[in-house]
């Protein structure tokens, strides 16, 4: 045996070493990923990188733009998955390396910006990290109680659309969504279903943009249990609509509209008075012949050769005659439980019902209405 073996002082000498050994592997391994992630980072930047480096911003040419949106509270991870999704980085890993790296963490901004597929990781952080690009928008107000005709108008006349591009949407049968695909032939298939509200638009946005977002916000209002009272009623949707837009145009008040559906629906289930005989569809009959609407309908206007003509056509109209509120559908849908058939409104907006032919006639009377 050899006498340093035994030594303690030889064996706590080559612990040292062994440790220092460690040490400097340890080291040689972080500059070694110190340097490796160096030169990534310096290879990402080609091209645009080096121009945001140097100008803090770049122009993309207009046929390499994409525009991406970061929603609120988004992380580096987040974005970078996002990024992943939109093929812009081919490694998630890498990018969320380099934003941690690079000092881009927690700065990334919610909102959209522009992009290029040639930007490299570095351009990607610096475009995503400035502020977000703001598209300027303007308020439209879609009335209720609007035909499709009168909305052209309306919209044409104030610049949002183009009146031909727009009446040929309006023209279009669509069947995109579920309330649009048994839509009858008609002029206007979107005639009751460009929802009436007020909505916050790009400058921008084309025709089919605009008549998306109204189909959009009837799509939202018309809840799915909609769909199963209208098959309990034994009717469509666009039938449904149709009376819809009627009790929409007939009620000036909201809290008329359950009673005048009742009235409506009890004359569509009778044979005594198979006739709805309303003056609003007088009104859509005369602005489809192009004659306008007028103040005061005479009995003329009741001879109208219109299929909108609830006198001398039996139960509702082919089609809606005005786009109406949820409060109006709801109606329809779910009437006031009455034996109503007579319903008129004095000058003053009130409605006064009335279950039998000679009560609406002595009531009429004693308003000064009866002809």
């Amino acid at each position: 045996m050899h006498a340093w073996e035994g030594d303690p002082m030889s064996k706590q000498g080559r612990k040292k070493k062994r440790r220092f050994l460690r040490f400097l592997i340890f080291v040689v391994v972080c500059m070694a990923l110190f340097f490796s992630s160096a030169y990534v980072s310096y290879t990402y930047l080609t091209k645009y990188g080096i121009e945001y480096v140097s100008k803090g911003k770049i122009e993309i040419p207009k046929e390499e733009q994409i525009e991406i949106e970061i929603p609120e509270g988004y992380g580096t991870a987040d974005v970078a998955a996002l990024l992943e999704k939109e093929g812009l980085v081919e490694y998630p890993w890498l990018f969320r390396f380099l934003s941690k790296l690079n000092g881009y963490d927690g700065k990334y901004k919610a909102g959209k910006h522009i992009v290029s597929k040639e930007l490299n990781y570095e351009g990607l952080m610096l475009v995503l990290t400035s502020n977000p690009v703001s598209n300027p928008t303007k308020d439209i107000r879609i009335p209720e109680g609007f035909t499709v005709v009168e909305l052209i108008d309306y919209l044409s006349e104030r610049g949002y659309v183009d009146r031909d591009k727009f009446e040929s949407l309006c023209k279009t049968k669509i069947k995109k969504y579920k309330f649009l695909e048994n839509v009858p032939d008609r002029k206007y298939p979107l005639e009751g279903y460009l929802y009436p509200d007020t909505y916050k638009i790009e400058v921008d946005w084309t025709e089919e943009e605009i008549v998306d977002r109204l189909l959009r916000e009837f799509d939202s209002i018309f809840k799915p249990e909609y769909y199963e009272r209208a098959e309990e009623l034994g009717m469509t949707i666009d039938e449904v609509v149709t009376l819809a837009s009627i009790i929409e145009m007939e009620a000036k008040y909201l809290t008329d509209y359950e009673k005048i559906s009742s009235v409506l629906h009890n004359r569509l289930n009778s044979r005594a008075f198979p006739y709805l005989q309303v003056d609003v569809t007088l009104q859509y009959a005369r602005i489809m012949a192009g004659l306008g609407r007028i103040q005061i309908l005479t009995n003329k206007d009741k001879e109208i050769d219109s299929p909108y003509n609830t006198y001398t056509n039996k139960g509702l109209p082919p089609g809606p005659i005005c786009s109406p509120r949820v409060e109006a559908i709801e109606a329809a849908l779910y009437p006031e439980d009455t034996n109503y058939f007579f319903f008129f409104s004095p000058p003053d907006g009130t409605v006064i019902y009335n279950e039998t032919l000679s009560g609406h006639n002595k009531d009429l009377a004693a308003h000064g209405m009866l002809d």
